[in-house]
């Protein structure tokens, strides 16, 4: 795994989310109540933005046709619509020193 800074953590306000592209890779982290998530950012329905998407609780809708994914750890949880086992590829995210500090394969 390579770290990657992606600045300040402030960035990332509690209960939203923000899109980062690193080396062609699209993530989207969320903030809930101060801890990171990071994952994916493409829906596996469509491939829309789940950074974009509307996050309540632990959930993140995709903007396009509102599947679900728990952002805790990538799972898709739309009924009837994901396949068992459907998830969103989720990456180790943390702060240091107010920096914004990302793991991707290398």
């Amino acid at each position: 795994m390579a770290e990657h800074n992606l600045g300040d953590s402030h960035q990332v306000f509690d209960g939203e989310g923000k899109t980062f592209t690193i080396n062609d890779k699209h993530v989207a982290i969320f903030n809930i109540n101060g801890d990171l998530f990071a994952f994916e950012d493409a829906c596996k329905h469509m491939g829309g933005s789940l950074g974009k998407g509307k996050l309540e609780g632990n959930l993140v809708a995709c903007p396009n046709h509102g599947w679900q994914y728990d952002v805790t750890n990538g799972k898709c949880v739309t009924e009837n619509e994901c396949e068992s086992g459907c998830r969103v590829d989720t990456f180790p995210v943390k702060t240091e020193n107010n920096e914004i500090i990302l793991s991707l394969p290398e």
